[in-house]
Parts: C-alpha cells; structure tokens; sequence
C-alpha cells in the first residue's frame, strides 16, 4: 500500500527524532489525512502513524516539563532576572 508521498514508514522503523521534527511529522500527517485523497486502508495507517507522533510528541512536551521541575527545584515558577537598572 501506498500514499501520495509513497509507502507509509512506522516510528520503530527510524530513529526517535526531536520535538520540532515529531511535530512537523504530525502535521503533515494530518495534512495528508485532511486532503480527502486517501483510500480508507491508508487513511487508517495514517491515523494509526497520527496517533502514536501524537503520543510521541506527548512523552517529550512531559519530559520536558520534569527537566524544568528538577532543574527549578522546589519552585514552580521561574525566577526573574534582577536588572541593574531601579524603577
């Protein structure tokens, strides 16, 4: 089976790629969905690829996210710069 773009490839297939690219992905992905010129078996692989960048990109948006925890310790909120500079 083939999609306008050739052969659809699965994630375990390539390298996890950064945040950017799992996004990019996912957009063209759904780009390729919304165009209306899928059969139904490629459009249901689309959407199972769809679903698991979305899933992807999910795990690094939370990997990301408790970087920052750890690295703000018990703070929730960044801390300001202080300016030389008085009001």
């Amino acid at each position: 089976m083939t999609v306008e773009s050739g052969p659809v490839q699965t994630a375990e297939a390539q390298p996890t790629p950064d945040f950017a690219a799992t996004l990019a992905s996912l957009e063209e992905t759904v780009r390729r969905l919304e165009s209306g010129q899928l059969g139904l078996e490629d459009s249901v692989v689309l959407f199972q690829r769809g679903m698991e960048l979305a899933r992807r990109a999910q795990a690094q948006l939370q990997d990301a996210q408790q970087k920052v925890s750890i690295l703000l310790g018990s703070e929730e909120t960044p801390v300001p710069m202080i300016s030389d500079e008085e009001p």
